[in-house]
């Protein structure tokens, strides 16, 4: 079976305004609890929110013991742990260019990994998507990468590459024939498993308030277990390179929750990068239907 595209592409923006929201709640989040104890806190959040699904009948158990179910929950926590930890360093709306990069990486892997098409526009846009990296990074002074926010981009930006392996990797896994709901459900519970231990573990301060609590639950019920859900609904309709433009309203939403709720102005430079990473993903978006998954289950 297959779903139709244009019915797909109503989950994938909902998913994407669940995600604008999360680079300001986890901004928040992190200030004031460590930011490996709170991605502890939002994946276990999330798994256990689907500890239910294990009871069921048609559950497939044999997900948990998957190879590559386990690799893209490596890649997932890992996503969430060094973008939580990039947030300590880095302004919210920096996050959200940086780590919706994997628009131009996607689209590179996707023809690699996928058979999905690589053309002149891809290049074009990967050239461009890098500078704008590299000027919101270092500010235009290399030097600047040592530490601060130059650290935390380069965590975000870290994020974000992790994370276009995840879509890709996801999207081939789903063209498999996993049912969506168990297969959502392993990934976002073995994220847990791994993210939870190296979060106690790493976390220099356990206390937690209210409010971080709070957040946690937010972005675990919804930023995780709802957004992960209508997100693999849509990429195993769409494909890695579509899915990943689409989402480009959690980009707009991100910068506007970060400007409207935290204040933030970005410097001349960073709006330069983040001007060439807008202008990177529009070149890679006038595709056309050739990007569109091929042999989508």
């Amino acid at each position: 079976m297959s779903e139709s595209p244009r019915h797909a592409q109503g989950p994938l923006l909902l998913a994407g305004m669940l995600w604008g929201t999360s680079f300001v709640a986890g901004k928040v989040g992190v200030e004031g609890t460590d930011p490996y104890l709170f991605t502890a806190l939002r994946s276990a959040v999330a798994a256990l929110s689907l500890v239910p699904m294990l009871f069921l009948a048609d559950f497939d158990r044999s997900l948990l013991r998957s190879k590559a179910v386990w690799g893209i929950s490596f890649l997932n926590a890992t996503g969430l742990l060094l973008q939580n930890v990039g947030l300590t360093y880095t302004t919210a709306s920096n996050t959200v260019l940086l780590v919706d990069i994997n628009v131009v990486i996607v689209a590179v892997l996707a023809a690699l990994l996928l058979r999905e098409r690589l053309d002149r526009r891809t290049v074009a846009g990967l050239v461009l998507g890098m500078a704008g990296v590299g000027l919101i990074a270092t500010k235009g002074d290399p030097a600047t990468l040592g530490g601060g926010s130059g650290l935390g981009d380069l965590l975000a930006f870290s994020a974000g590459v992790v994370w276009a392996f995840y879509i890709v990797l996801t999207t081939k896994e789903l063209r498999k024939g996993h049912r969506l709901v168990p297969f959502t459900s392993a990934v976002i519970m073995l994220t847990a498993v791994l993210s939870v231990p190296v979060g106690l573990l790493m976390a220099e301060d356990r206390s937690v308030g209210t409010g971080g609590l709070a957040l946690a639950v937010y972005l675990g019920l919804f930023c995780t277990t709802v957004a992960f859900m209508l997100y693999n609904w849509g990429l195993r309709a769409l494909g890695a390179t579509q899915t990943s433009i689409i989402l480009l309203v959690e980009m707009v939403f991100g910068l506007g929750f970060s400007f409207l709720l935290l204040g933030e102005r970005p410097d001349p430079m960073s709006a330069l990068g983040g001007a060439l990473i807008l202008l990177a993903i529009a070149v890679i978006s006038v595709r056309g239907p050739c990007s569109r998954q091929r042999g989508a289950a």
